[in-house]
C-alpha cells in the first residue's frame, strides 16, 4: 500500500525541471532541514497516488481495453472506443490518463521519470541529509528504493525496454544526450536489486504501520510483490531475452510468496457477517468490499492498494441504482465463458468461428453439467460474485429487491446506444456493493497487488520451469492454484497434467481470480496471444418466448482494431520522443508507432 502523500504532483516530462517542494527554498537547503527532507520523501510517493487506480479516462476500467469488457463510451466516442477502434497515436493514447479523486487526470506512465528522479535524489542525498533519527534515515533509504522499483515496473509493463536512469541527482537540467534504452532484463535486475535492499532494511517492516498516517508507507511485502511480478514478466514470451529464464523466475516468485506467508499474509477466507451478509454471496465477494485497516487485521491479503474506493455504482453500475450515470465496462461473453462448472470443468474450450458465436463445449462434462439455456447455473461462485447476469438478484439475500432483467424492455436491458444500459448483457459486480447509491458509496478499495496474484505468479512460472507437480519445497504449481481455488470451494486441479494442459488452466485461473484488477490487458500481451483474444467480443441476449420460457442468444458486440503487433506496447509520448531524438540522435519510439 502506498501513502497518499500531500504535495503537488510533478506534471513535467522526463527532460523538464521539477519545482522545489516548498517553492522557495534553495535546493541544497532542503536536505539540511529535517522537516523538508521528510516532505521531499513524501514527494517521492506523489506519482504513485493515482497509479494504483484501475480507473481511467471517462472513469472506466482497463478491462474495456482488452477482452474482459466492452465500454458504453462507444455512444460518446470515449477513450476506450478510441483505443479499440485503433485511433491511438504517439501523441494521443486515449485511456492513458487515469482518473482519481485527488486529480481529475494524471499524466502518462512515462512521466514516472519525474518521480524516479526524486527517488534518485533522495537515495543520493539521504546519507548526508540532516535527519533527526537514524531510523528515519534507514526508512527513507528503503522507501525511495522501493518506490523506484515500482515506478520502473510500471514503465516496463506499458512500454517495454526504456532508459535506466539512476544518476540524475542534482537540481540541474537533466542531460539525456547519453541516454539509451536498457534491455528489459537489465531493468528487472535493478528492480530486484532495489527490492532486496528493501528486504534487508532494518527500519521497514512487513506492514506499513499501526496508524492511519503510516498506513500506506512502503514496506517489505510491497517489494516482495514487485519482485514477483517483475520476474514473471521478464520470463514471459514477449519479454524473455534469455537472461532471466522461467527457472529463475519460479525461484523468485516462490521466494516472494514464502516471505509474505511467513510474515502474516494469507488469503482472506472469512464469510460475510452482519450487514455484509446482506450484500455478499461468499468470502471472495465479501473480500472486495470489506474494509482495509491500518494493522492488516481485517485484510491479510492486500499488499499494494489505495485508500480510494471504487465508484462502480455510478460509473460502471446498474441502471436500477439510484444515481447511476453509466454502465461503463460491461463484461464480455468471453469472460463469462471462462468460469468453470462446480465440478471443475471449463465449459467452453474455444470457438469454432471467428465471431465467437459457436462455442466448443467441453466433452468431458457430464450430462446436464452445463446447460446453454440455463448458462449461469452450476458455475464457479466467483461468477456470481464478479458479474451481474440475467436473473441475478439485485440484493443477494433479499428476493424482494428483484433481479437483473437484460431482455428487451427489462430493468437492465441490452441497449446499443444508451450509456446507462449494458452492451453485452452483463454488468460488473466485483468491487461493487449492492448497497451503494447516491446516498453513500460502499464500494470496495482499489487493490493493485495482493497475495492471490503471488500464488498465481509462482504457479505459472513453476509450471513453465518444471511442470505442474514439481515440488518447490512444500508447494507445486498445482498446489498454488489449488490454494486460490479453495477459498471459493472449487475442486482441486487433478494430478498428472502436462505442462501444456496446466498452462491453459493457470491462465484461465488468472482470468477468473484477477478479473477487473488490471492484469488481463498485460497478460494477453506478455503471453503473445493479443491477436487471438482481442479481435472480437460478444454478448448474450435473452429472448422472451411466447410460452413464457427464455432463450439465450450470443451476438457480436464489437470487432476491434487494437490487436496487431504494435499494440503489444504503448507508444512512448511523441513529445518525449522528439526531445530525446534531438538530444541523442536516437529514435526511442516503440515498433509500429513511428
Amino acid at each position: 500500500m502506498m501513502m497518499l502523500a500531500a504535495g503537488a504532483m510533478a506534471s513535467a516530462g522526463c527532460t523538464d525541471i521539477e519545482d522545489y517542494p516548498d517553492g522557495r527554498m534553495e535546493f541544497e537547503d532542503i536536505f539540511q532541514n529535517p522537516k523538508m527532507v521528510g516532505a521531499y520523501m513524501n514527494e517521492c510517493y506523489a506519482d504513485a497516488v493515482n497509479s494504483y487506480s484501475d480507473c481511467y479516462g471517462d472513469k472506466t476500467y482497463l478491462a474495456s481495453a482488452c477482452d474482459e469488457a466492452h465500454d458504453t463510451d462507444d455512444a460518446t466516442g470515449g477513450t476506450m472506443y478510441q483505443w479499440n477502434s485503433g485511433f491511438t497515436t504517439p501523441f494521443v493514447t486515449p485511456w492513458e490518463h487515469k482518473y482519481s479523486k485527488a486529480s481529475e487526470m494524471r499524466m502518462p506512465e512515462w512521466d514516472f521519470y519525474a518521480a524516479i528522479r526524486r527517488c534518485n535524489i533522495m537515495i543520493d542525498r539521504v546519507e548526508t541529509a540532516t535527519i533527526r533519527l537514524d531510523s528515519d534515515r534507514e526508512s527513507y533509504r528503503g522507501e525511495a528504493r522501493g518506490l523506484r522499483s515500482y515506478y520502473y515496473l510500471s514503465l516496463l509493463r506499458n512500454y517495454g525496454a526504456v532508459p535506466l536512469v539512476l544518476d540524475n541527482t542534482s537540481e540541474a537540467v537533466d542531460d539525456w544526450s547519453h541516454a539509451r534504452k536498457a534491455t528489459y532484463t537489465q531493468i528487472v535486475r535493478q528492480i530486484l536489486k532495489d527490492s532486496r535492499e528493501v528486504l534487508d532494511n532494518k527500519a521497514l517492516g512487513w506492514t506499513s504501520g499501526a496508524t492511519d498516517a503510516a498506513m500506506n508507507r512502503w514496506n517489505k511485502a510491497m517489494s516482495a510483490a514487485v519482485m514477483s511480478e517483475a520476474a514473471l514478466y521478464a520470463a514471459s514470451p514477449l519479454n524473455n531475452d534469455g537472461t532471466l529464464d522461467w527457472a529463475e523466475a519460479a525461484d523468485i516468485c516462490k521466494e516472494a510468496l514464502d516471505m509474505c506467508l511467513r510474515n502474516g499474509y494469507q488469503l482472506v477466507d472469512r464469510m460475510p457477517v452482519g450487514d455484509f451478509a446482506k450484500t455478499s454471496y461468499n468470502a471472495y465477494d465479501y473480500f472486495f468490499i470489506s474494509t482495509i485497516d491500518a494493522k492488516g487485521a481485517n485484510d491479510t491479503e492486500s499488499i499494494i492498494y489505495s485508500r480510494n474506493r471504487h465508484d462502480l455504482w455510478q460509473y460502471c453500475g446498474l441502471p436500477t441504482t439510484d444515481g447511476q450515470s453509466r454502465a461503463g465496462a460491461c463484461p464480455t461473453q468471453e469472460l463469462v465463458d471462462c468460469y468453470e462448472t462446480l465440478q471443475g470443468n471449463m465449459p467452453v474450450l474455444g470457438y469454432s468461428d471467428a465471431d465467437h458465436l459457436n462455442p466448443i463445449l467441453n466433452p468431458a462434462m457430464a450430462p446436464g453439467e452445463y446447460d446453454p439455456q440455463n448458462p449461469y447455473a452450476n458455475r464457479d461462485p466467483r461468477l456470481m460474485a464478479s458479474i451481474y447476469y440475467h436473473g441475478a438478484q439485485l440484493m443477494p439475500t433479499d428476493e424482494s429487491k428483484g433481479t437483473v432483467d437484460v431482455s428487451e424492455g427489462g430493468n437492465c436491458m441490452v441497449s446499443p446506444t444508451s450509456v446507462r444500459y449494458t452492451r453485452t448483457g452483463y454488468y460488473i459486480r466485483k468491487h461493487s456493493s449492492p448497497s451503494s447509491s447516491r446516498n453513500g458509496n460502499d464500494d470496495g478499495w482499489v487493490r493493485r497487488m495482493r497475495l492471490a496474484e503471488l500464488y498465481l505468479n509462482f504457479a505459472e512460472a513453476a509450471n513453465e520451469a518444471q511442470g505442474p507437480d514439481y515440488k518447490y519445497g512444500y508447494m507445486s504449481a498445482r498446489d498454488a492454484v489449488n490454494a486460490v481455488r479453495a477459498r471459493v470451494g472449487m475442486p482441486k486441479l487433478p494430478e498428472g497434467m502436462t505442462a501444456d494442459e496446466f498452462r491453459i488452466r493457470v491462465r484461465n485461473e488468472r482470468r477468473v481470480e484477477l478479473a477487473y484488477e488490471g492484469h488481463r490487458f498485460y497478460d494477453v500481451r506478455r503471453w503473445g496471444i493479443l491477436d487471438k483474444t482481442d479481435r472480437v467480443v460478444t454478448g448474450m441476449k435473452v429472448i422472451k418466448n411466447a410460452d413464457d420460457t427464455e432463450s439465450y442468444q450470443r451476438f457480436v458486440v464489437s470487432h476491434r482494431n487494437a490487436w496487431d503487433a504494435k499494440h503489444l506496447r504503448l507508444p512512448i509520448p511523441g513529445e518525449e520522443v522528439a526531445r530525446l531524438l534531438k538530444q541523442t540522435g536516437v529514435n526511442f519510439q516503440n515498433p509500429g508507432w513511428q
